[in-house]
């Protein structure tokens, strides 16, 4: 396990570290406030949402996300190449959604107009962001695309990456020179790993992207495939396999962030293989749906270190204790079991809320405590 110190202007993020996803400005079901009291240190937003539903010169004049959000935080901003790549994939009318070398038009479901990402305006709404670490604009590829598919995405992620960080050094008035200067007080910039399930081209990706330059080195791109054949060809230990080569192909001063990584056992595997950074949306999502997780020999579904409770199910209808007698959420000191399956069952905000405070705190326990990672 790698234990490292990441200096930013909003505080120092210490590793390993688990970002949730604040997608569209806000924890779903809790507040910020909420999200402290479950003692999550840093947040990850999403910057292609923010700028559809916001808008970042907005927010650059309110005076930053940090005041918009009323959080005083480490913010990490991603590229807007994941949701741009959902929105293409998913498009009934390719043509009107497309990647090409100059970046990425699309239409935007909430409007109906047809925009435009590049590399250029991703760093640029993530500069009136002011987000603490960006990310260079990628393009995530279906996992199981013929090799041609991938090699052709990868020689755009590449170039992509490049101009993202000439656009970075113009934003911040740097040079080359200054960007490895660590006297220098500058938002971080990370680029992200592609190539697929492709091992070889992972490491042609890597190396390419560290012959440019970067503070941080992102496993990205592996959500999404095309062909249930995905289930034999790239499984589980496959994946675990694939994350942990990569991790050894990125220098060891440098941070290493797996992207939408994941359940306990994959951040324990992560954790174990040389990566700082996770973040998922699956302790938030899974909370509205009533699955929640707690230690071992306290749930109903039962995995390698840990036990995930489904509170909907009727064996927990009468059922006094807290969620998990281990823990010491607000949830946990406050409601019993019984009662908080009435409140999800009944869709009632205030379970949604107690639900997710102690999702994120398991998850924080996990990484402050060590509790898997011993």
């Amino acid at each position: 396990m790698r234990k490292k110190e990441i200096k930013t202007k909003n505080g120092i993020i210490k590793t390993p570290a688990f970002m949730p996803d604040a997608t569209y400005g806000s924890i779903r079901s809790i507040s910020f406030n909420d999200a402290k009291t479950a003692d999550v240190k840093e947040i990850v937003t999403t910057t292609l949402h923010i700028e559809n539903k916001i808008g970042s010169e907005y927010i650059r004049e309110f005076g930053g996300i940090h005041k918009f959000f009323g959080w005083d935080r480490p913010i990490l901003s991603d590229s807007g190449g994941f949701q741009v790549f959902s929105l293409i994939h998913n498009a009934r009318d390719k043509k009107l959604n497309k990647i090409t070398s100059a970046g990425c038009s699309f239409v935007n479901p909430d409007t109906g107009q047809t925009k435009f990402l590049s590399p250029e305006i991703s760093q640029i709404i993530q500069f009136n962001l002011g987000a603490d670490i960006v990310t260079a604009l990628d393009e995530p590829t279906i996992r199981d695309a013929p090799r041609s598919v991938l090699k052709n995405s990868l020689k755009r992620n590449t170039d992509w990456a490049r101009r993202s960080k000439d656009k970075f050094l113009e934003l911040h008035n740097l040079t080359k020179k200054d960007f490895n200067d660590p006297k220098i007080t500058r938002p971080l910039l990370g680029a992200v790993i592609q190539g697929g399930n492709d091992f070889n081209l992972r490491k042609q990706s890597a190396q390419e992207l560290i012959e440019i330059g970067f503070d941080m080195y992102n496993f990205g791109g592996m959500p999404l495939h095309n062909s249930k054949s995905w289930k034999n060809n790239a499984s589980k230990g496959f994946h675990h396999e694939l994350l942990a080569k990569v991790a050894m192909l990125i220098p060891e001063d440098k941070i290493r962030y797996a992207m939408g990584v994941g359940t306990p056992d994959d951040i324990e595997f992560c954790v174990n293989n040389g990566w700082d950074i996770f973040d998922t949306v699956l302790p938030t999502r899974n909370a509205r749906h009533g699955f929640l997780y707690v230690t071992k020999g306290q749930g109903d579904k039962n995995f390698k270190t840990y036990d995930v409770l489904h509170l909907k199910s009727d064996r927990y209808k009468f059922d006094e204790g807290p969620i998990d007698k281990h823990c010491d959420c607000e949830a946990c000191r406050t409601v019993s079991r019984a009662y908080l399956r009435h409140l999800i069952r009944i869709n009632e905000p205030a379970g949604y809320r107690l639900a997710t405070i102690h999702n994120l705190h398991y998850y924080a326990n996990l990484i402050r405590n060590n509790i898997l990672l011993n």
